[in-house]
């Protein structure tokens, strides 16, 4: 039986990368298809006080804007863990987008839909948010 520990292995992927050939899935361009970007709370744990997101509603290639209060009452919440049978662990239910407060840093508050990536990306920093930092939570 051959052995491969402390051997070198010949990569059948090293060719295509390193020649610029590889293709990844940003790569991928279908018809019709358009660009999401999320806007993430900078804060571990705040209280949203508004969002404004008329200016990235009206910019030019910007399809759809949705806040969490948009969506509040449409859709589900997220599963956030699979609990065993019988555990007495209680999970918090868990919007696609943060609706009242923030909960960690990175928590969804707002998402552009736009026919570019960069679109959606420029029309982030047009959405205007006021936050009440609280204190964190263990």
């Amino acid at each position: 039986m051959a052995t491969v520990l402390g051997q070198r292995l010949k990569r059948k992927e090293d060719p295509r990368l390193i020649t610029g050939k590889g293709q990844y899935t940003d790569d991928v361009q279908l018809p019709g298809m358009v660009y999401a970007a999320i806007l993430r709370s900078p804060h571990a744990h705040a209280r949203i006080l508004w969002v404004d997101a008329s200016r990235a509603r009206d910019m030019d290639g910007v399809l759809a804007v949705y806040t969490g209060a948009d969506l509040e009452g449409k859709l589900g919440t997220i599963p956030t863990a699979w609990l065993p049978p019988d555990s007495d662990i209680r999970m918090v239910p868990h919007s696609a987008l943060a609706v009242h407060r923030v909960r960690y840093v990175g928590d969804g508050v707002a998402l552009v839909v736009a026919s570019s990536r960069s679109i959606a990306e420029d029309a982030l920093d047009l959405i205007s948010l006021e936050y009440e930092v609280l204190p964190g939570t263990a």
